[in-house]
This record gives C-alpha cells, sequence and structure tokens, in this order.
C-alpha cells in the first residue's frame, strides 16, 4: 500500500503556491520524473532477464533513490510517487543542490518536490492503461511537508468516458488549490480501443486532449513529444506552437516513447514553438537500468545529458511569467 506522510498544519500562506516554486531563476522548467511504477518494474525485470513478478519493492526504492541523488540536484522539480518514493517527498535533503551550483546560477535549496497524486491501473497490453485521482492522498499532510505540487495522470480515450476523465481532473485542480499544492495535469493520448483498434489521429487527439485538460485551469500542463520527436523539427515546433495556442498554462514535454537521441533536438523544437521546459524520465535514466554500478552510469552519462538538455531549455523556453502577458 502507498506511504501516506503525516498530516501537519497546512501550508502557511508564506508558502506562495506559484510556480517559481518548481522553476528555474529563468523561469523555466527542468524537472525529472521518477514517478514510475509497475513499468519501472517491468524495465528492471527486462534489462536483468528476469519476470517481474521477481523484482522487489524494495529494488524500485533504490533505484528511485539513486536517481535522486544524481539528478536531483540538477532539477528544478522532482517528480515521484508516494509508493516507492516517499524517503524522498518527506526528505528535502536528498535533492539538496552543492555549493557548486549557486555558482552557476541556479537557485539555492533544493528542487520542488511533486507528489503523484494518480492510481495507475493496467489494461490488456498496457501497463498504464487508465488512471484516477487518489482521493484519499493527503495533499494538505505534503503541503506541510514543503512539497511543491502534485500531478496526476490523464490517460486520454476518446471514448465514453471523456466527460469521467474531465471531471476527475477538474477535482484534483481544486483539490491542490484547496491544499496549497501547485497543479500539474499530465495528458497522454491512446487509441479508444485498446489494442490500437479503428482510426486514430494521435496528433489530433494530442492537441484535442490539450485543449481539454488546459481549460481546466491546472498551474502547467505536461504533454507529450508531438510526432514522438521524429523527423523534422520544423514540422515538431509547428505543432508545439498549436498546443501553445491550445493551452492557457504554461506547458512542458515528457520523454516518453521518444527515443533518447532524438529527445535533445525534440525539446529544443518544442521549447521553439512555446513550451516552458521539461519534465521528463525515461530519457533520462533508462540507460542506467542494466548497468552494474548505475550511480556511476547516472553521474557519468544521465548528469551531463541532463545539463545539456538544461542549456537547451535556457536557450529556447518560453518562461512561465510570460504566458498570457
Amino acid at each position: 500500500m502507498p506511504e501516506s506522510a503525516p498530516a501537519p498544519a497546512p501550508a502557511s500562506a508564506s508558502q506562495s503556491s506559484t510556480l517559481a516554486r518548481l522553476a528555474r531563476p529563468d523561469g523555466t522548467f527542468v524537472m525529472v520524473a521518477m514517478d514510475q511504477r509497475e513499468s519501472l518494474r517491468g524495465m528492471l525485470a527486462d534489462t536483468s532477464g528476469r519476470t517481474p513478478d521477481t523484482v522487489e519493492d524494495d529494488e524500485l526504492r533504490a533505484f528511485k533513490l539513486d536517481v535522486a541523488r544524481a539528478l536531483g540536484p540538477e532539477a528544478s522539480g522532482f517528480l515521484v510517487d508516494p509508493a516507492y518514493g516517499s524517503t524522498i517527498l518527506t526528505n528535502p535533503y536528498l535533492l539538496a543542490r552543492p555549493p557548486h551550483a549557486v555558482s552557476r546560477g541556479e537557485s539555492v535549496g533544493a528542487p520542488g518536490r511533486i507528489v503523484a497524486a494518480d492510481r495507475l491501473s493496467p489494461r490488456p497490453g498496457e501497463i498504464v492503461g487508465d488512471a484516477a485521482f487518489d482521493t484519499g492522498l493527503d495533499l494538505v499532510g505534503y503541503a506541510g511537508r514543503g512539497v511543491a505540487a502534485a500531478k496526476l495522470l490523464i490517460a486520454w480515450r476518446d471514448d465514453d468516458r471523456v466527460d469521467e476523465r474531465l471531471a476527475d481532473a477538474a477535482r484534483f485542480v481544486t483539490a491542490c488549490r484547496d491544499a496549497g499544492l501547485l497543479s500539474i495535469v499530465e495528458g497522454v493520448v491512446r487509441p479508444a480501443q485498446s489494442g490500437g483498434g479503428g482510426s486514430f489521429d494521435r496528433e489530433a487527439t494530442l492537441l484535442r486532449c490539450a485543449r481539454e485538460l488546459g481549460a481546466l485551469e491546472p498551474d502547467l500542463y505536461k504533454a507529450e513529444v508531438p510526432y514522438f520527436g521524429r523527423g523534422d523539427a520544423g514540422r515538431i515546433t509547428e505543432a508545439a506552437a498549436r498546443l501553445t495556442a491550445s493551452i492557457p498554462c504554461p506547458w512542458v514535454v515528457l520523454s516518453s516513447h521518444v527515443e533518447r537521441a532524438d529527445f535533445p533536438t525534440a525539446v529544443e523544437a518544442c521549447c521553439q514553438g512555446g513550451a516552458s521546459g521539461l519534465l521528463a524520465g525515461r530519457a533520462l535514466w533508462t540507460n542506467a537500468l542494466g548497468t552494474a554500478d548505475r550511480g556511476r552510469t547516472l553521474r557519468d552519462e544521465s548528469v551531463p545529458y541532463l545539463r545539456e538538455l538544461s542549456a537547451l531549455v535556457s536557450t529556447s523556453a518560453r518562461p512561465w511569467t510570460e504566458v498570457g502577458s
């Protein structure tokens, strides 16, 4: 069962719920996602020739801690689930930036912590087939512990449950606001029928999903990269610009289904189209899954990779403070 944070007093007024809590000083976002659950179990199994049922919970927790220690100090925000990442959520010192970070112009202190507020359930052929707001999560307690934001995944399908998903996302946004947390809504699109049966225009659905969920006014929207980051960068930028025109709040990109080698170009293209940065997971740390010394791989490969992405965001992204201005 997911671990819950204690519930101290609600966040004080001094803990201002603005996106500055997740942003870098220039108003852009370079955030790490480490909230994968059963999908991470499957990845750990695949890279070691095992079956998922042989991967213990403690291995998920250990991997998340390795990623937090290596990449957390490089990020402006860090997303983790309460089931396997409670230590990270309740201990900001794990993510603290070293003194030399200040000399690079980064903000002082640890990155903003983000709690995953979604309950994930599988569908045939999909580890994450559906998601719903975990209304039992103690959002007030997390806010009181200094957690900055909560994130909800919506698995968008153009089926007869669209209104149900929108209502769920609206409840989440309201609950975050009441708790003093920033709200991040992540829209990922899937064919209406499991297995991909019927027609599915992924790019049109991506835009429609963003428009509908963005209308609920979350503080930040998290979107998939158009065209999976493949092909002409100009085409990706044009699609990103259409997303920007459809979303009334700042938005960032995720890395799922984008090849690691393609992701930097995709991030730059999306930022040129109006994205304010990234909240990425797999592209940053899957390279360390099957290595003997995960900590070293994360330090030697993933940290430079994240710094490369950070530089692209700095030169290309739209600061959140400019949205709506």
